[in-house]
Parts: structure tokens; C-alpha cells; sequence
């Protein structure tokens, strides 16, 4: 029966083919924009740690002008001071703890004739590796003595060891970092990328993963060029760049690994003690002064998903139930042209049942028709997102859930937009139309 009523269904369409294509664009369009902007809102709000939520915290400290609150955010800077990201780090009172900046480092092979290039680097601590689930296709993360030390070795991406290495396994390999010769000890996988950057929102959210990964405390030794954000607002004489590493200069980002709530209580005893002791010598005059943020938390603080984000995709959905009330117009003026033909069919012995569903096949194959249409049309659509903001390159991609709702979607524009005309058809009284032949 189903096939029966597919052939009339597309005998129907082809009979009135500028009608459909109507339909099928206005189904099309609506899916097309909604399923662009669901996408990216998606993976926007996603949270790449879920799974660590409850072990792993974003740390701040109120460092800040005592006369004036820090002016964004929960009124606590995002980031510490060197002093005070040496001091935790000193401390190892956390199951786990990074300290880490993000920098330019001039990099290139020691053969090489070619001008170095300024590549994105991560100074960080070794715990970086294991807290944001680093994946590695050659080596691995550098020892707590390369950390200490620190000694001269480098984490570098799969993309800088495919241009350098020609993808060949580069463990023991040197290359020049900054005109100083740093050791290959891993390769960091393409496939691995938080989306968004919860360890770094200061810079921006959706970039690519770093380059290069060498230890934190090569910023004590020498001024790296800085990449991310610095702030001050203490009016210092900072000379050189000692003066800078004992200023109030916020610019370096904390997490803390905390697996035990005695762990945690651990910790936060020790902050407090620490702040305690720094008051005494005049600093940290405001409150509260520190804040430990799950991943959750730290998301929503720093508005990954901003209000602009939310109210586009309310317009979106707004916009797609537009295209399928025009969808549903056509439909039903198409479909009550054609009610005399119902009439008949009614008497010569087809049942309401029969001529609803005859019809509802047929809004199906045009709700199909627009719902892969969309899709087609929703990839170009990020293609072109992605060609316009380099950043959203991780953001503007298909994914399981924008997938689900491209189905789901596709479903409810069938139901929505065919459901109505359906029903009207079938209810034709026979006798009015039969009356009129």
C-alpha cells in the first residue's frame, strides 16, 4: 500500500512541479539556517571536561586594586601573578596543578637557511598533559625535574612535525626555539582539541591547539614573547624583566587537580593561610580572595555562551516555523485543488484512512526533499563560516548531535507541514464534488 500511495505522491508532484519546489525551498531554508546555528551553538556550549567537572578547578585569586573591584567577569581577575603562580606551584598541596601562558616563539630547524617562524606556544607545567586529556600519536609529556629544571625539551604538534618531520617519528630530535636548542620528547595527536578552550578562555575561546609545548618556568629566565593577556593596576617601576616577574602584572593562568573533597578542604586551607600571609604584607585587601571553578563554572563566567548566541538561535527556530507555515500554505491550497479527485475516490470506496495517508506520503517525500536539501545547504553554510572566521574552524562542524537534529528536524517538518492539509483532504464530503463533475 505504502508504494501505492509513493507512486501518486510523485505522480502529484511532477504534475505540479513549481508548486513543490516551492515547498521543498521553504522547508529547505528553514532547516538550512536553523541547523547551521544549532550547530554552532552545540558545540559553543558544550563542555569538553564534563567528565573531570567535579576534580578539576579554574583558580583565582584577588590579587586586585584593594580601592577598586576587577571590572569583568565575577569582579576576580582570570589571572595570577608570577609570584603567586611560583608559590602554588612550591606548594604542591593539589593532586595536580598547572601553571601556564600562552607565548610566540621563533621556531626552526637547526639546518635550516630559512628565516625562523613565530609559531603559538603553551608554557605550561607537566600536569598540563594529563588534566586536559592530551592524546599523543610519539612520546609524551616532560618529568617534574624538566619542570623544575627547567630543562630544554618540547612538546610539539602533530602539524609542526608533519612540516619539520615530514610526519616521521621525531623523539630525540632537536629544533631551535628562540635561537636555543630544545629536544623532542612528544607529538601531540590533530585529533586532540577542546572545544571550547576551557584551560585558556582569557585568549580566545575556539583557536587551534598550540604548536609547541615547552616547561612553564623558561619564563623565569627570559621574556618570551607574550601572546596573551597581561594587566596591571598598580603603578610600578618595572625596569627589567625581574621587576616584572615580582609585579602585580596578572598573566598566567591556574588549574588545580583536586580528587577527594579532603583534598579539596586541604586546599583551600592552604589558600587561605597564603592570603592570609600575603595581607599581612599588604596585599590581597579584597574579598573574597580566591574562587575555585569547575569547568562548568568557569564557562559560564567567562560567557562562552554569550546572550546574542541564545537570542540567534530562538530567531532561528522563529524563522524555520516561518518557512514551514509557508510550506503548509502551499500544501493546503494544493492539496484542496485536488479535493474533487479525493471526492471521487471517496465514492467509489477509499476510505478517510486511505486518503489521509495517500496525502501525508505525499507530504512526506517533499518534507524529505526540503529536509536534505537543508542539510546540503547547512554544510555550505558552515563551510563558508569557516572560510569567513578562521577561529570557528573547530565550532562550524557537523557532530552527532547536530546530526540527531538534522533527523529530527526533518521529521517534524514532515509532520508539521503535512499533518494540517492531510487532514483537511480526508475530511472532503464526496458528495459536494461528486455533485460538481
Amino acid at each position: 500500500m505504502w508504494k501505492y500511495y509513493l507512486r501518486l505522491s510523485l505522480h502529484s508532484l511532477r504534475k505540479t512541479p513549481v508548486l513543490s519546489l516551492l515547498m521543498v525551498l521553504a522547508i529547505a531554508t528553514g532547516i538550512a539556517a536553523n541547523l547551521t546555528i544549532l550547530t554552532m551553538h552545540s558545540v559553543v556550549s558544550s563542555n569538553p571536561l564534563t567528565h573531570k567537572n567535579d576534580q578539576l578547578f579554574a583558580l583565582q585569586l584577588n590579587s586586585w586594586d584593594p580601592e577598586r573591584e576587577y571590572f569583568d567577569l565575577n569582579a576576580i581577575p582570570p589571572q595570577l601573578t608570577y609570584q603567586d603562580a611560583k608559590a602554588l606551584y612550591d606548594a604542591s598541596m593539589a593532586n595536580e596543578i598547572t601553571i601556564m601562558r600562552k607565548a610566540g616563539v621563533a621556531i626552526q630547524q637547526p639546518e635550516s637557511t630559512e628565516p625562523p617562524t613565530t609559531y603559538h606556544t603553551r608554557m605550561t607545567t607537566r600536569d598540563f598533559f594529563s588534566m586536559f586529556d592530551v592524546q599523543f600519536i610519539y612520546g609524551g609529556s616532560w618529568s617534574k625535574s624538566a619542570d623544575d629544571g627547567p630543562e630544554q625539551v618540547v612538546v610539539i604538534s602533530e602539524g609542526l612535525n608533519n612540516k619539520f618531520f615530514k610526519g616521521e617519528n621525531s623523539l630525540g630530535q632537536t629544533i631551535l626555539m628562540d635561537g636555543e636548542l630544545f629536544t623532542v620528547i612528544g607529538v601531540v595527536s590533530e585529533r586532540w582539541q577542546l572545544v571550547p578552550n576551557v584551560y585558556d578562555l582569557n585568549n580566545l575561546p575556539f583557536e587551534a591547539a598550540a604548536d609547541a609545548y615547552i616547561p612553564f618556568f623558561f619564563s623565569a629566565a627570559k621574556p618570551y614573547q607574550g601572546w596573551g593577556n597581561f594587566q596591571n593596576w598598580a603603578n610600578e617601576d618595572i625596569r627589567n624583566h625581574q621587576d616584572f616577574l615580582q609585579s602585580e602584572t596578572i598573566w598566567i593562568q591556574a588549574w588545580v587537580g583536586l580528587n577527594s573533597a579532603e583534598n579539596r578542604q586541604e586546599f583551600t586551607r592552604f589558600l587561605e593561610n597564603y592570603i592570609s600571609t600575603q595581607k599581612e604584607q599588604g596585599r590581597f585587601k579584597r574579598s573574597p580572595g580566591y574562587q575555585l571553578n569547575t569547568p562548568q563554572e568557569w564557562l559560564n563566567i567567562n560567557n562562552v555562551v554569550s546572550k546574542d548566541n541564545k537570542q540567534l538561535l530562538i530567531i532561528s527556530f522563529v524563522f524555520l516555523m516561518i518557512c514551514l507555515v509557508n510550506s503548509t500554505v502551499l500544501m493546503l491550497a494544493k492539496f484542496l485543488r485536488k479535493a474533487p479527485e479525493a471526492g471521487i475516490r471517496r465514492a467509489l470506496g477509499a476510505s478517510r484512512h486511505s486518503i489521509f495517508f495517500q496525502h501525508l506520503t505525499e507530504a512526506f517525500v517533499v518534507g524529505t526533499a526540503g529536509a536534505l536539501l537543508g542539510l546540503l545547504m547547512s554544510l555550505g553554510g558552515l563551510a563558508a563560516v569557516r572560510a569567513l572566521y578562521s577561529n570557528y574552524e573547530n565550532v562550524a562542524v557537523f557532530n552527532g548531535v547536530t546530526i540527531v537534529a538534522a533527523m529530527l528536524l526533518a521529521l517534524a517538518a514532515t509532520l508539521l507541514s503535512g499533518f494540517l492539509p492531510a487532514w483537511r483532504i480526508s475530511r472532503a464530503a464526496p458528495a459536494k464534488y461528486l455533485k460538481t463533475q
